[in-house]
């Protein structure tokens, strides 16, 4: 190792940057002396002093020049010093904005200690002592605290000179974080006033991606740790376990310090569960989730309120823990349209916090009675059941047709018809045609007719439940199979299966309404694995363009294509749906008419809705749900029709989004443009993100407003921070386990000083210094050269 230069480090290698080989060096070193020796060794005359400086002098200047050019370098080595970093994460979401009521001495103690009432310095059992003494105003001070008032007095203040310690020898940095990371203060301090003004308002709350981001925010000297002062109560779907280990494996532990506690007496409604649609006059249940502690054998109100007036009020004993309560409501809304539906119970005075005691939800009310013509050639038992069902529902007016009944049957019966209306309005009366096996011939051809422009310019729906003698292989080349969804091949026989084959939900048989009959996924796979055996089904062949697959069968692997079992299309303004098996009677084993009325309950809403509510337009307008939660994506369709009811194709359509409430903050209608769906011709997409809670309208552009329905829905506040009030102390205990740090109470933080890797980090740098371009090059050659130039003209040397 050479000797240090310029006080920068220590020359660890000399090299030349020029690609050129030692050979070439050497001569061109070897030419300068022998030039130097031919030019002064025959100079006679000169003193031997001379000459020598003379020689000298030219050999050190073109040794120079020689060198420069093969670019001599230096490898520096320097080693440094810098503090290690530690920086620390408060969590501002909205749950530390609860203020934890405290019976026990152990936590009014770590409280009292927090805000600097007690000494940090106190060992547990006087703190919990002194905590038993604490006068009204310091306990109200305790019971006054949020969590994050409690963090922020922490840092600040009770354990201020902990920190200041740490600070001498670490470089200390403040963040807050919710779902996202930001930085408190900067460099210029100022971090601690800034502490002390936090908010606790963060909608939801991602550790994993606030210790993610502050390892990548910290870069330079490594990081000693992580302080991390939460509740724990995380909202991300992001698995924090990943990013926790990632930390570990590079040396980074984490130290959590808990702030809040762990079982607060809180009662909360976690969750209600109701149907979409109503009618007006229903009696509609809804089954309530609620979860309670610390209130066991208490009783308290539980209340729904309908647009805001309270229409039922029901007293609950309290069980602790997670229970189910049903209450029923009576619809006595008359205006079709969404109502908003509040359920509310009662909060207790002393409760970690009332905003988790009430849930809204939105439910779409239809005034009118639907209309539902039968047409059915077999009595076949899904006939039977279809029909007891359909006579017993109050918001069915059922009508039927016995294609194979003797006409006294339409003429003695008020339900009954003998054949499909020739009277154009009373064809049009009917809001879906279930169409069974019927043979095709029963139709005249304007009975086709009418039936068609029913469904595609009057918003009426056709389901066609098959059947092995006639539906659908009879309706080749009639209006019936172009309005199907699934292309069949009428000369094919029905498959016999096999029987452990069963109907499986597609992705958006999942999610469509008409094949729910569980809330969980699990159960509802369940219940559909029943229908089974299916005996026979028709030759179906492939859905059409546009049409949508809700379940097909589970032997699917083993088929060269799906089989769409039970499929839909729009068709025009309405809907069309085959169902190719006659056997979800099955639902009914052991379970009476639970599922088997559910489904076909669901179905006929399905179909007919969109009529019902007036949406049966040239643009109809639509949302994927009625109810979002505030900050999600609302899915906005419009489905456009030209004059003759065909799909309208152009490059967008735009349509407009406002509050419905009076004094909202946007007044003004928010236009939004829908792009088409290059695989279904006449569909249109977009988004909306809801500014705010609360009910909203979506209407067509003022030209096609006269062509369009409309549709309304409504943003609920759900705070997911706030559902849980639990301080997660086994969570941070495991964050700080998989990162090899500590989990740390407010008594313990005077332990961190010692967890703390506090020794400076020592960096060893090198880097390449060209030693040619050198500013004093030029002036050694300046001196050289005229000292040279001034001993040639003193000796009069040319």
């Amino acid at each position: 190792m050479m000797a240090s230069i310029f006080n920068e480090g220590q020359i660890e290698r000399l090299f030349w940057a020029r690609p050129v080989s030692d050979t070439i060096v050497l001569s061109a070193f070897g030419a300068v002396i022998l030039l130097t020796v031919f030019l002064y060794c025959r100079r006679q005359g000169l003193p031997t002093w001379v000459r020598i400086s003379l020689g000298l002098t030219r050999l050190v200047a073109l040794a120079l020049i020689v060198a420069a050019l093969f670019e001599p370098t230096a490898t520096i080595k320097q080693t440094l010093t810098e503090k290690r970093r530690l920086p620390i994460l408060v969590d501002v979401s909205e749950s530390m904005s609860i203020k934890d009521q405290r019976k026990r001495s152990e936590d009014i103690g770590e409280a009292a200690v927090a805000l600097g009432i007690l000494p940090l310095m106190e060992t547990p059992e006087e703190v919990n002592r002194n905590a038993l003494s604490l006068a009204d105003k310091s306990r109200q001070a305790v019971a006054d605290a949020s969590r994050l008032d409690l963090a922020t007095s922490l840092l600040t203040k009770s354990a201020r000179p902990i920190f200041d310690s740490i600070s001498e020898d670490l470089d200390v940095s403040y963040y807050s974080f919710s779902e996202a990371l930001e930085r408190v203060g900067g460099n210029d301090g100022g971090d601690i006033e800034l502490l002390s003004k936090l908010q606790a308002n963060g909608a939801g709350t991602s550790i994993a991606g606030a210790l993610e981001s502050v390892a990548k925010t910290e870069r330079g000297a490594p990081l000693s740790g992580v302080v991390l002062v939460s509740d724990g109560l995380d909202t991300s779907s992001r698995r924090v376990e990943a990013a926790v280990r990632d930390l570990g494996t590079r040396g980074i532990p984490v130290y959590t310090v808990p702030v809040g506690i762990a079982d607060p007496d809180d009662v909360s409604l976690r969750n209600i569960v109701m149907q979409d649609v109503a009618f007006t006059g229903d009696k509609v249940p809804i089954r309530v989730q609620l979860q309670s502690k610390g209130y066991e054998k208490r009783v308290a109100d539980l209340t729904v309120s309908l647009n805001g007036r309270g229409v039922v009020r029901q007293s609950v004993t309290l069980t602790g823990g997670l229970q189910f309560e049903e209450v029923f409501f009576n619809v006595d809304v008359a205006e079709k349209g969404a109502a908003r539906i509040e359920v509310a119970i009662e909060p207790f005075s002393d409760e970690a916090t009332a905003v988790n005691n009430q849930v809204a939800r939105s439910v779409r009310v239809v005034n009118e009675r639907i209309n539902v013509l039968c047409i059915e050639g077999s009595a076949r038992w899904e006939f039977r059941y279809l029909r007891a069902m359909l006579k017993r529902d109050p918001r069915i007016n059922a009508t039927f047709i016995a294609t194979r009944a003797q006409p006294e049957l339409a003429q003695n019966s008020s339900e009954y018809i003998a054949e499909f209306p020739e009277d154009r309005e009373e064809a049009f009366s009917y809001d879906l045609v279930i169409l069974g096996d019927v043979d095709a011939s029963f139709f005249s051809a304007e009975a086709f007719l009418r039936l068609e422009e029913l469904v595609k310019e009057r918003g009426g729906s056709l389901l066609m439940l098959c059947g092995s003698r006639f539906a659908p292989a009879s309706y080749a080349g009639t209006p019936v199979e172009r309005m199907l969804p699934v292309e069949f091949d009428p000369e094919a026989e029905w498959e016999d299966i096999d029987d452990s084959v069963y109907p499986v939900l597609t992705p958006e048989g999942r999610s469509s309404l008409v094949m729910t009959l569980e809330n969980e996924q699990d159960e509802n796979d369940l219940v559909w694995s029943r229908v089974a055996p299916l005996d026979r089904i028709p030759p179906l062949l492939a859905p059409r363009p546009g049409a949508t697959v809700l379940a097909e069968l589970s032997d699917t692997l083993s088929r060269d294509k799906r089989y769409p079992l039970v499929s839909w299309q729009r068709y025009g303004t309405g809907k069309c749906m085959m169902m190719a098996t006659d056997r979800l009677w099955l639902l009914r084993f052991k379970t009476g008419d639970k599922y088997h009325w559910r489904v076909w309950s669901q179905c006929v809403q399905f179909l007919t809705l969109s009529r019902l509510m007036g949406e049966h337009k040239q643009v109809r307008l639509e949302t994927d749900r009625v109810t979002y939660p505030v900050g999600g994506q609302v899915m906005l369709y419009a489905h456009l029709l030209d004059e003759d009811y065909e799909p309208l194709t152009q490059q967008g359509f735009e349509i407009e989004v406002s509050a419905l409430a009076a004094d909202a903050a946007d007044g003004e209608p928010q236009r939004v443009t829908l792009r088409p769906d290059a695989s279904n011709p006449g569909l249109y997409e977009g988004y909306f993100s809801p500014p705010s809670a609360g009910g909203y309208r979506v209407e067509a552009n003022v030209a096609d407003r006269p062509l369009s329905n409309t549709v309304e829905f409504q943003v609920a506040d759900l705070r997911p921070e706030l559902a849980n009030t639990d301080m997660q102390i086994e969570h941070l205990r495991r964050i700080s386990d998989l990162s090899g740090g500590e989990c740390l109470s407010a008594l313990d933080l005077k332990k961190l000083p010692s967890l703390l890797n506090r020794d400076p980090h020592m960096m060893t740098t090198r880097t390449d210094r060209p030693l040619w371009d050198n500013v004093l090059i030029a002036p050694i050659l300046v001196i050289l050269l005229g000292f040279e130039w001034i001993l040639r003209r003193k000796y009069d040397l040319s």
